[in-house]
């Protein structure tokens, strides 16, 4: 059985310009996208709700209406940050065929990964600098569904290990952290302007070739025409 992803809700954010909405949800997410900014670039602890609510255009009272504090504001920004990784993912792996190899699911799921984070960069970027430190409050409600997306990882590359998919030597455990770590990392200096995203898909794609033990696709092709 191969390892699955459960669907989550996916919270799609978009920068709304606004002056004062105060009770609409346009309000409350122009709130959380300009968090998100604003944690992204000087971190949690440096920042607070009144400079959130002055970038947002808003009053400080507007911001306590939809969050009872600067936590909860993280913590749905983590969240947000990892459905949309979740979702992005799933899309990539229903695509593909019902008997695709393990290399393909792999491969799909880090194509996923990578246009989340670069798709919702703020709420990504976010999350990635969370890492280093989380509130305990925080951390109690997105702790598990980290540990879940980690699972999902750990199953789909043992299953391919089982499958024979990996070069002997190849160690799924020490595989799993190489992969993400190195698509989260390119949160901190792939620059769109000088490369499109599907080429820095395929550059990561090609740099994790060598652990693979099965012919690539272009090999598989040739010999089914064959």
């Amino acid at each position: 059985m191969s390892a699955v992803l459960p669907v989550m809700k996916s919270t799609l954010v978009r920068k709304t310009k606004t002056r004062e909405v105060e009770r609409t949800s346009s309000g409350r997410e122009n709130i959380l996208h300009e968090a998100a900014t604003l944690f992204a670039a000087k971190g949690y602890a440096e920042s607070g709700l009144r400079e959130i609510a002055e970038m947002a255009g808003v009053r400080s009272a507007t911001v306590y209406h939809h969050f009872a504090s600067k936590e909860k504001i993280y913590e749905e920004i983590i969240r947000i940050a990892l459905d949309a990784i979740s979702a992005a993912v799933t899309a990539e792996l229903l695509v593909l065929p019902l008997d695709a190899t393990p290399r393909m699911r792999i491969e799909a799921s880090i194509a996923g990964h990578l246009r989340a984070l670069h798709t919702n960069k703020p709420f990504t970027s976010t999350n990635a600098h969370s890492r280093i430190s989380l509130p305990q409050g925080v951390n109690l409600v997105v702790g598990p569904i980290r540990e879940q997306y980690s699972d999902f990882w750990r199953a789909m590359l043992e299953e391919a290990k089982a499958a024979g998919s990996f070069k002997p030597g190849v160690d799924p455990k020490m595989l799993r952290p190489l992969i993400l770590s190195t698509l989260n990392r390119t949160l901190g200096w792939f620059d769109p302007r000088k490369g499109s995203l599907e080429t820095l898909t395929r550059t990561v794609v090609t740099m994790f070739s060598g652990i693979w033990h099965e012919p690539d696709m272009a090999t598989r092709v040739r010999k089914r025409r064959a």
